[in-house]
């Protein structure tokens, strides 16, 4: 345990179909044993087919459309008995069960794809029963990893006990499951932008982007996206819920079509057994036949437009001579672009219009300030701190389910790190609260001209992916800056009006700039973000799933919300009350990429 934590619509284990309930006198084997001899296309198709799912509003999340759908005529007394099984099941446990999940979607897919056809010795009908257990028992595995998270919380103090493990519970598949498509689709476009628009302004980076237009063939950064954008249009358009294909047309441009995609399918050769999915992540199609590909997850094709655009350019970097490297290019990548180009633009552009004043974490350093926050906004008595941080844990420690992973990693990353030698090297909470160190004795030369007992302080941390908007999360680095908070309390310090610290996806501040900008400030929506999340305690401890759902139970949906991330907040904040317009870039985007030509794709 790091010393700082003393001992003291999401997706749970309950609500997924498991082996054991529909076959509960029944050994249970491997999928390899079930699927032995079915059709190896099938199961590709199935895989995608379930992947091809809204994730919200299906109407496959009926189980009797789904088990219809699944199940053909020779087995339909089975889909029926398999119907009731799962309703008395329901009735039992007084909950919800549904049977399709995107970690078992994926991983069926993965299992598959590398693997060659052999004779098809089942019928159709057996076939239909072993992928059916088959799938049940990806979800049973699935559900028993997560058992983890009950024996990882169990001595945590009451204040972070049920967020912990609503988090842990979260965590390794929420960003898979919990989003929003065409605003992911929006947001990945703007920041793509203005990634390009740095690659191509840097005189370090220039060897990186001539290099990434060489692989892909394309004359500009518009061009490229001009080819890409096509392809993720079905992935936002699609109403109809299956597999979706992209055929490139015939005729002139074929084979520079199909030489554009063939760059982003994946190959049976490529290594499929990783954690998180990193591979489809990075090749979110497969070739079905010469011009015909096959969208594997839409999401993942959504996120090839700028958050798989880092992994292209390390791969590419890798490959230059070494005198064109950039070398520690994560450390390059996040400094000079998240931090310097898009934290500093993205935040320009929710205060220009506002009487107030704003540096950058570069104009401060200029100015000699050592230890500046990453953006420093005073808008009358209202201070804004940022410390914006582009992090990645690796993806076995994600998919642990193992709060205490996940405190030593976090805790690591953005609260503070103890080095070999002894020596602690201070992180973003810890940074946070020294910026108001300062701010509290007035020690910013370049703004000082205010009260420090009547400003307003709120500490935020920006994080640069869809990963971090778990419930829960925000509780876990707010617990560590509220004990390192008191220790400006202990030093003498004014702390009565820090507020809370806020965990902001930058993507909620691009998509919802102009309502920020026009209508209501940031800090504004940070006050009654945290006012929100005035929550209920229970000294209640949660050890299983039957105490997690009891819990639920007792406390409801109005305690569930509390502990909800600020981009959730804020998107349904801004719903509710009519705020919202389309950021401006995505109106030059349209000029620029959107009304020409799409090619032959």
């Amino acid at each position: 345990m790091r010393n700082k934590t003393k001992i003291g619509k999401t997706v749970s284990m309950g609500q997924l179909l498991e082996f054991e309930i529909i076959f509960p006198d029944e050994e249970k084997l491997t999928i390899e044993e079930y699927l032995f001899g079915g059709s190896r296309e099938i199961i590709l198709n199935s895989a995608v087919f379930f992947l091809g799912f809204k994730n919200n509003g299906s109407k496959f999340s009926d189980n009797k459309e789904f088990l219809g759908m699944l199940f053909g005529e020779e087995n339909n007394l089975l889909a029926n008995q398999i119907y009731e099984k799962i309703k008395n099941h329901e009735q039992q446990q007084k909950k919800q069960i549904g049977i399709i999940n995107t970690y078992s979607s994926l991983k069926l897919f993965e299992s598959y794809f590398s693997k060659p056809s052999e004779p098809e010795t089942q019928t159709h009908a057996e076939f239909e029963i072993n992928l059916f257990k088959a799938y049940l028992v990806l979800n049973s595995e699935y559900t028993s990893t997560q058992l983890q998270v009950f024996e990882s919380t169990k001595e945590l103090e009451d204040i972070l006990h049920f967020p912990m493990v609503m988090f842990c519970m979260n965590y390794p598949v929420s960003d898979k499951s919990n989003y929003d498509i065409s605003q992911i689709w929006g947001t990945q476009i703007i920041k793509a932008i203005y990634l390009f628009q740095f690659l191509e302004s840097h005189d370090k980076t220039q060897p990186l982007i001539s290099a990434l237009l060489d692989h892909f063939n394309c004359r500009t950064w518009q061009d490229y996206l001009k080819r890409l954008l096509p392809l993720t249009f079905p992935a936002i358009g699609e109403d109809r819920e299956a597999h979706t294909d992209i055929v490139v047309q015939k005729g002139d441009g074929f084979e520079e079509g199909v030489a554009f995609i063939e760059k982003l399918i994946v190959q049976k050769q490529d290594d499929l057994d990783l954690n998180d999915f990193l591979a489809l992540r990075a090749k979110p199609f497969y070739k079905v036949e010469n011009g015909v590909y096959r969208i594997i997850f839409n999401l993942f094709v959504v996120e090839k437009i700028f958050k798989g655009m880092y992994f292209t350019l390390r791969d590419i970097n890798s490959s230059l001579p070494s005198h064109q490297k950039i070398k520690d290019i994560r450390s390059f990548y996040g400094d000079e672009f998240c931090e310097k180009i898009l934290c500093y633009k993205v935040m320009e552009s929710i205060y220009e219009r506002r009487n107030c004043i704003r540096f950058s974490g570069k104009q401060l350093s200029d100015l000699k300030i050592d230890g500046a926050p990453d953006y420093y906004v005073r808008n009358g008595k209202n201070i804004v701190l940022i410390e914006s941080k582009d992090f990645l844990i690796s993806a076995d420690n994600k998919m642990s389910f193992d709060f205490n992973v996940y405190e030593q990693e976090f805790g690591r990353i953005l609260d503070y790190e103890e080095l070999p030698t002894g020596k602690i090297r201070q992180k973003a909470v810890v940074q946070l609260v020294n910026s108001i160190r300062r701010v509290l004795k007035k020690e910013f030369n370049v703004d000082s001209d205010y009260h420090y007992r009547e400003v307003k302080i709120y500490p935020v941390l920006l994080t640069h992916d869809l990963q971090y908007d778990v419930n829960g999360f925000n509780e876990l680095i707010n617990y560590w800056f509220q004990d390192e908070l008191l220790k400006l309390e202990e030093e003498g310090l004014f702390i009565q009006n820090v507020c809370d610290l806020s965990v902001v996806n930058i993507d909620s501040i691009i998509y919802n700039q102009v309502g920020l900008s026009d209508k209501v400030p940031l800090h504004e929506m940070l006050r009654l973000y945290h006012e929100n999340k005035k929550m209920i305690r229970s000294k209640r401890k949660i050890k299983t799933q039957d105490d997690y759902d009891e819990y639920l139970k007792a406390f409801g949906q109005t305690f569930m919300d509390k502990l909800i991330p600020f981009s959730m907040y804020i998107e349904k904040y801004f719903k509710e009350n009519g705020l919202w317009k389309m950021p401006p870039i995505l109106d030059l985007a349209s000029s620029t990429i959107f009304n020409e030509e799409h090619g032959n794709v």
